[in-house]
């Protein structure tokens, strides 16, 4: 199936990343975290979260509130609402689709 014709996922999270689980690794994700409070221990665990299911391939894009964003690497793909992650994706498909 074309990359673009692949809905994207949103799964939210849970102050508990553990309790999080993604099945399938072949898709674009949105990763909803914009109901919950980030500290210093949960970037860290989202981080190590990332590098078990990064993928050149697909996007992983994190939402949190704007309050949060600073605490977060600039490495990471990290945005406060929910459209500006699906324009994300979509812009990243596209530069996949040309080869960038």
């Amino acid at each position: 199936m074309d990359s673009f014709d692949q809905p994207i996922q949103t799964l939210v999270f849970s102050s508990h990343l553990a309790r999080d689980l993604v099945t399938d690794l072949r898709q674009d994700y949105i990763f909803d975290a914009s109901t919950i409070t980030i500290n210093d221990a949960y970037v860290t665990a989202y981080t190590a979260f990332l590098g078990a299911i990064e993928s050149e391939a697909y996007s992983r894009v994190l939402v949190v509130q704007n309050k949060f964003l600073s605490l977060f690497p600039e490495t990471l793909m990290v945005v406060p609402t929910l459209g500006e992650a699906q324009d994300l994706i979509e812009i990243e498909r596209v530069e996949r689709d040309l080869g960038f």
